[in-house]
């Protein structure tokens, strides 16, 4: 009890102390730690820390000091890794994506598309991507494979030439090449022979061709039609230069041929044109179209060969256009006349080095009449092809008296066959039919006939008899005789024809045949007729009437 009463502070050190927190100032921050109670007990980490022996950030805080957080909310004192950072979903939502880019021949980015489009590349075209010519001749691309080679292409600095022969394109196909044409302008050459490209698909196809220069367009051994060809023709009338038109195989009849004659009116400038195997046999039609090519001041090749064209005056004004250097008409229907107007329409002739008049219906006179205007040096023709048809010898000396002159030593001209002046002489057909027949009657077992001696006893009585009567005969006698074999001696023994056009033989001309091989066979001699008796009369009797 004395122990306690001595330990206990009196009032006024109570007072003095309770004085000393009447300051409203805070204490310096280095008393901060002697107001701490001494009940509360450090943890060891704690007192590590105090001592310089544990940092925080080694990891090793118990999880139940890490409070959640964001980059708003300050890091808890123990707590040593960073705030949720933002994953990008602001810029996501609010920026546009940005695009990868990608090099500028294509090949990056035609494996890129074909990834996307689970598409397999095709490692000649991404070779060929480097190259001026992608050559892809009956690969069998389908219309997928064509959408990834154009975006692939449509950035491409360095193809020139693209040659999709015999790939079969469709009309989705052809849509994808059309938009390549407006927006690629490095290239030039367009190579789509044996496509199967309807007139739809060349809707599709030749939409933005106003806008560029082609050096090539090759659209042969489609189905264009008359149709597709209007689309093609107003491209033209647009603005569309192609230097190089490949239009063959195409079923292209007289619209077409007029609407052609209606653009070069506007647009002339084709080089090298290709219509064979088409239709234009009609005059109307390719006499305006013919007309307008030979006004043309650059065309240097035409090609009309299969067209069936037939005689043609406009053939003097088509010779003599001003730069044209090759015509093929071979395989129409050129005639003699046709001959006439080519003959006068070369010496007119500028540039024109080679002609190809070949498969024409021409005579060998009408050949001859050609081959004569090489003599005259004003001919600048080099090359006459007159293939299948036929020459005579006087043909042959011309040609070689031709070639030999100072000017047409670099000359060539070709031909058919020769016609030599000889006669053909044929098998005579005659004793073979006589041999066969009588052979035929001979053979029976029965019955046998000596042909010889019955046509000799027939000539008796008639000169001319019907096939009809000579089988019922032959029959009668047991020696029936093939039809057909009868026929033959109507044909090689022809009589006149009676009524109604019936035919007959001439029993002339059996016998002459009868007497050269059976010189020997004769009729028996005709027994001379009996006279009747005359009655004798005595004398002394009297006659009775």
């Amino acid at each position: 009890m004395s122990d306690s009463i001595i330990n206990e502070p009196s009032i006024h050190e109570v007072f003095v102390k309770s004085n000393i927190s009447f300051s409203s100032e805070d204490p310096p921050r280095e008393e901060w730690s002697s107001l701490e109670s001494a009940s509360i007990e450090l943890s060891p980490k704690m007192i590590l820390f105090k001592e310089g022996k544990y940092q925080p950030g080694s990891g090793e805080i118990c999880t139940k000091y890490i409070p959640m957080s964001d980059s708003s909310i300050l890091r808890h004192p123990y707590y040593a890794y960073p705030s949720v950072v933002n994953p990008g979903i602001l810029e996501a939502l609010l920026e546009p994506e940005k695009r990868k880019s990608y090099p500028l021949d294509g090949q990056e980015l035609y494996l890129q598309v074909c990834e996307e489009m689970k598409l397999i590349p095709v490692r000649y075209f991404h070779r060929g991507l480097l190259q001026h010519t992608i050559d892809l001749k009956y690969y069998g691309l389908s219309q997928p494979s064509i959408w990834a080679m154009c975006i692939a292409l449509d950035v491409n600095p360095h193809v020139v030439r693209l040659d999709l022969t015999s790939n079969f394109l469709d009309d989705d196909a052809c849509y994808h090449l059309g938009q390549l044409l407006g927006e690629n302008m490095t290239i030039t050459e367009l190579v789509l022979s044996g496509c199967r490209i309807n007139s739809s698909g060349t809707k599709r196809l030749v939409a933005k061709l106003h806008k560029r220069m082609m050096q090539v367009l090759d659209l042969s051994k489609n189905n264009i039609g008359d149709e597709g060809f209007k689309y093609l023709a107003d491209q033209f009338v647009l603005g569309a230069i192609v230097k190089r038109l490949n239009l063959s195989y195409n079923d292209l009849g007289i619209e077409s041929a007029l609407v052609f004659a209606g653009v070069l009116e506007v647009n002339n400038k084709i080089t090298h044109l290709d219509l064979s195997w088409n239709k234009f046999s009609t005059l109307k039609g390719t006499n305006d179209l013919l007309d307008k090519l030979g006004d043309s001041k650059v065309l240097v090749e035409l090609n009309m060969s299969w067209n069936a064209l037939k005689v043609n005056k406009v053939f003097t004004k088509l010779l003599s256009s001003r730069n044209l250097k090759l015509l093929d008409l071979s395989n129409n229907s050129l005639s003699g006349t046709a001959a006439k107007v080519i003959s006068t329409s070369l010496l007119k002739a500028r540039r024109l080095h080679t002609l190809d008049l070949s498969c024409n219906p021409l005579s060998p006179s009408d050949a001859l009449k050609i081959l004569t205007t090489l003599r005259k040096p004003t001919v600048k023709l080099l090359n006459l092809h007159i293939d299948n048809i036929t020459v005579d010898l006087e043909f042959l000396k011309e040609k070689e008296e031709i070639l030999q002159l100072p000017y047409r030593k670099n000359t060539k001209v070709s031909h058919g066959e020769v016609l030599h002046n000889y006669t053909v002489s044929l098998p005579d057909i005659r004793p073979l039919i006589m041999k066969r027949m009588d052979y035929l009657t001979q053979k029976g077992k029965k019955t046998k006939l000596d042909i010889a001696l019955y046509f000799l006893q027939l000539r008796k009585s008639v000169d001319i008899v019907q096939p009809r009567d000579i089988l019922r005969d032959l029959k009668l006698a047991g020696t029936p005789v093939d039809e057909d074999l009868v026929n033959q001696l109507i044909d090689t023994f022809p009589g006149p024809v009676i009524d109604k056009g019936t035919k007959t033989i001439k029993l002339d001309g059996i016998i002459d045949m009868i007497k050269r091989l059976w010189p020997d066979k004769k009729l028996p001699p005709t027994p001379p007729p009996q006279q009747a008796p005359v009655a004798v009369v005595k004398k002394g009797q009297k006659k009775f009437k």
